[in-house]
């Protein structure tokens, strides 16, 4: 990897692989098996373990990634895991299920998603983090660069643009990320474009990482991506971005 935390590859060849994800549930054990059962697995490059309930004796060991769902009940439950599981650099994100209460999001140290609304954070997950990685592309990317992100403490921040301006594109999810940001820290993220093959070329990709380095300051570690996909508009393009952003204190709800 570069020294600079840019992991930026020409490559157009990647190597089959597959990436197993377990859920451990001290909340929402049904809602998160019927959300999972909704998400792509990319023609089985992503294998969806069944969720669990955690066992205090016993961490999952055996998965590329492990995603911890709470609620405010369990939260300090579920922080005091997550720390287990960065103590053996094990791969996890804590998922905070919020229902009515109000959550100071700059303090969860993770990704808040609506109770009700977990299919679709899922989805958006699943397109941030997953399909930038499983195809080839003009600019692709693998999991070991993908986790530098994951392993990162902090704020998730999850951005997606669209539209048939690639500038206007861009400059929203930064946009975004910035409001979100609130003059924290923005530690490291991944970002992909996505377009018809025939209208996306390196320098727009380039393009892409000088406006998140405008964004996130040059110490921030910056994974970018353009991959491949089936895509019916030729004047159509898309950026997904996943964040880490600094906490502002301790986990918790204020």
């Amino acid at each position: 990897m570069p020294d600079s935390g840019v992991f930026i590859s020409d490559d157009v060849e990647v190597s089959e692989f597959t990436i197993t994800v377990a859920s451990e549930c001290y909340s929402g054990l049904d809602l998160v098996r019927d959300a999972l059962n909704q998400q792509p697995s990319f023609n089985s490059a992503i294998v969806w373990g069944i969720p669990c309930t955690p066992k205090p004796e016993k961490l999952i060991s055996d998965a590329e990634l492990v995603l911890l769902m709470t609620d405010r009940a369990s939260l300090q439950l579920a922080i005091d895991r997550l720390s287990a599981y960065r103590q053996l650099n094990l791969t996890t994100i804590l998922i905070y299920l919020q229902d009515d209460e109000v959550v100071s999001a700059e303090k969860i140290p993770g990704l808040i998603l609506p109770r009700l609304q977990l299919p679709a954070g899922f989805s958006y997950l699943t397109r941030a983090v997953f399909a930038p990685i499983i195809p080839q592309g003009l600019v692709c990317v693998d999991w070991a660069d993908t986790r530098h992100v994951l392993v990162m403490d902090g704020q998730i921040v999850m951005e997606e643009a669209s539209g048939s301006k690639r500038e206007a594109v861009i400059e929203a999810v930064v946009t975004r990320l910035r409001k979100h940001a609130s003059g924290r820290s923005i530690l490291g993220l991944q970002v992909s474009i996505l377009c018809s093959q025939n209208k996306l070329a390196v320098r727009h990709v380039h393009h892409l990482l000088s406006m998140c380095k405008k964004t996130a300051g040059e110490e921030s570690t910056f994974i970018v991506a353009a991959p491949f996909l089936d895509w019916p508009d030729s004047n159509y393009y898309e950026v997904r971005l996943f964040a880490r952003v600094e906490c502002a204190g301790p986990g918790g709800i204020v």
